[in-house]
């Protein structure tokens, strides 16, 4: 699905027109399971080697990325759990329904859903939500 998405051919454009090549500190990164970590862009968490136990920084930062997907990941359970139809297999197979239109509009509408009632991961990182008229750019 990674590959056929074609992200990493636009994760590469995007780093290398907009920051360059050369300017590794400001590149662009996909963070997610180490499955992912040989393609383009993407890292994951770091791992010790046998008798190379992590140094305390390294371990900092597995510590602060963990944090973040699991709220990632409870952004995506909480759309899973409120719009269930997203997650029948059967129903859903890619090229013969259309799959990610329907999980782009259920993430619209938590979206909505969070700007009227706000969420954990908002509360968590005390970053309220924006008003509806402003997330739909109904202001004028």
């Amino acid at each position: 699905m990674y590959l056929d998405s074609g992200l990493q051919d636009k994760l590469r454009a995007v780093n290398q027109n907009e920051i360059g090549v050369d300017d590794e500190e400001r590149r662009l990164y996909l963070y997610g399971d180490a499955a992912y970590g040989l393609s383009y862009g993407c890292m994951s968490a770091y791992k010790a080697q046998p008798g190379r136990p992590l140094n305390p920084i390294l371990k900092e930062i597995n510590a602060q990325m963990s944090a973040l997907r699991v709220s990632v990941e409870h952004g995506f359970g909480r759309t899973m759990m409120q719009w269930s139809f997203n997650g029948f297999k059967q129903d859903l197979k890619i090229g013969l329904s259309p799959a990610a239109a329907y999980f782009m509009v259920a993430v619209l509408f938590c979206n909505i859903q969070t700007c009227f009632h706000g969420n954990q991961t908002s509360i968590q990182f005390q970053c309220p939500p924006p008003s509806v008229d402003m997330y739909l750019n109904l202001h004028v």
